[in-house]
């Protein structure tokens, strides 16, 4: 089952670990020369843009996922064999995702 928090968070953690290192290292490059001025800026500026971005940035991200998860429709024919006759069973996905799989015939992702 989906748990949106924990998605959040991991979305979150990803972008801390890559992005805000991937901004430091282009905030660096933006220098003349290598310095511990320049150095303590770059730095400052990823924290600075990790700390006002990957949060809000992971919710929206956590959000839609959750959103298209949930709302995804499913739906096909189960073929059953082993009698003298082939039973299908029609496969519907309902417009609320939280009764699917409870009636009869229905398939429901939890």
């Amino acid at each position: 089952m989906l748990d949106k928090e924990t998605l959040k968070d991991q979305l979150a953690n990803g972008m801390s670990t890559i992005v805000r290192p991937a901004i430091e290292e282009c905030f660096k490059r933006m220098w003349p020369s290598k310095s511990d001025i320049g150095d303590t800026v770059a730095e400052d500026f990823a924290n600075n843009f990790d700390e006002l971005v990957s949060e809000q940035l992971a919710e929206v991200f956590a959000s839609a996922i959750d959103y298209y998860i949930k709302n995804s429709e499913i739906f096909g024919t189960v073929i059953t064999v082993g009698s003298p006759t082939t039973q299908t069973a029609r496969i519907n996905s309902l417009n609320t995702p939280i009764i699917n799989g409870v009636i009869p015939n229905t398939l429901g992702i939890r």
